[in-house]
């Protein structure tokens, strides 16, 4: 035959319920219910979920506040350089400014060949303009073609014109 032993009933430290004694768990030295140690669980779980949370966000500001002074750096480092590099290429242009061209003055009464150079210059320019013919005196070239102020050397000049194309222009000295 089969003994029969009476079952031995515990109470939940926890909640109070009565429950069997080999149903009951042992948590710190409390005897508790499946129902008080899910509660029990949930809460830990909730609590370490709370806590891994707080330093995941702490992680995350300190390596915000990391990736945002390295990019500070960078703009520093960045806006030096363009500086440096500004500075420089201001100061090459400096070193290598063009030097102001002096003007020379040339005394046209000492030097009749280039006035005979500026007159031919505007012969031809007067002969593109003029559909290839050349004028009848060198008067026609003023003010247009040369300046008055040549005026008064046409007359150590000699200017003949050939025919409607063609000219001769000679230094009265030369004939």
């Amino acid at each position: 035959m089969v003994s029969f032993q009476p079952e031995k009933f515990v109470t939940c430290n926890c909640c109070g319920k009565s429950i069997l004694e080999k149903c009951a768990i042992e948590d710190d030295g409390n005897l508790l219910c499946g129902d008080c140690v899910v509660k029990s669980t949930k809460k830990e779980v909730k609590q370490v979920e709370q806590n891994a949370a707080e330093v995941r966000k702490k992680e995350y500001e300190q390596a915000r506040r990391e990736v945002t002074r390295k990019q500070r750096q960078r703009v520093v480092g960045i806006f030096s350089l363009c500086l440096a590099i500004f500075a420089g290429v201001q100061a090459f242009n400096y070193l290598n400014r063009p030097e102001p061209v002096k003007s020379v003055h040339v005394d046209l009464s000492e030097n009749l060949d280039t006035v005979r150079s500026i007159i031919i210059f505007a012969l031809d320019s007067y002969r593109r303009g003029n559909g290839g013919n050349v004028p009848a005196t060198l008067d026609e070239l003023i003010p247009e073609y040369l300046p008055l102020k040549l005026k008064p050397y046409f007359k150590e000049l000699s200017y003949k014109k050939i025919s409607d194309k063609e000219f001769v222009l000679t230094n009265d000295s030369q004939e």
